[in-house]
């Protein structure tokens, strides 16, 4: 069973603080590191009001378009690649998508699995997506 799971507006809800964490916990050359926590700094969204324009910082999110985006998604998507799933679930990641691969033999196995590796999961992936697992196993799905 392959189960694809796309996070809808992934970009919009990147924590900067949580950005600069796991850069913090990557070993890779200290100045590309540097150059992306710069981007993350003094941030700010400004809009004309009828009093002028009114500007604050910001906390989160990715400018549309930006090539940030999916470096910041992939950074945050590491915590959930590396746990340890099931021998029989296979997780693929890119930017705000994901694949899981689940080997079972068809019938209630594969939803059941879907479900447990779902439960597991330590990060905010969990709850949205277990209403997703729950919703959209079908049991006569085919395995491989």
């Amino acid at each position: 069973m392959v189960i694809s799971l796309d996070i809808q507006r992934a970009f919009d809800h990147l924590q900067y603080n949580s950005i600069r964490n796991s850069l913090d916990e990557i070993t890779f050359s200290f100045y590309i590191i540097d150059i992306l926590k710069d981007i993350l700094n003094d941030m700010k969204v400004t809009i004309q009001s009828a009093q002028g324009p009114v500007s604050w910082s910001q906390q989160q999110g990715c400018a549309q378009g930006s090539c940030t985006g999916p470096i910041f998604c992939n950074l945050e998507e590491n915590e959930i690649i590396s746990e340890e799933w099931q021998p029989n679930v296979h997780l693929q990641a890119f930017a705000d998508n994901f694949i899981f691969v689940i080997s079972e033999p068809t019938g209630e196995k594969p939803k059941a699995t879907a479900q447990a590796a779902s439960r597991n999961s330590n990060t905010g992936l969990t709850s949205t997506n277990s209403r997703y697992l729950q919703k959209n196993s079908q049991p006569s799905s085919s395995a491989d």
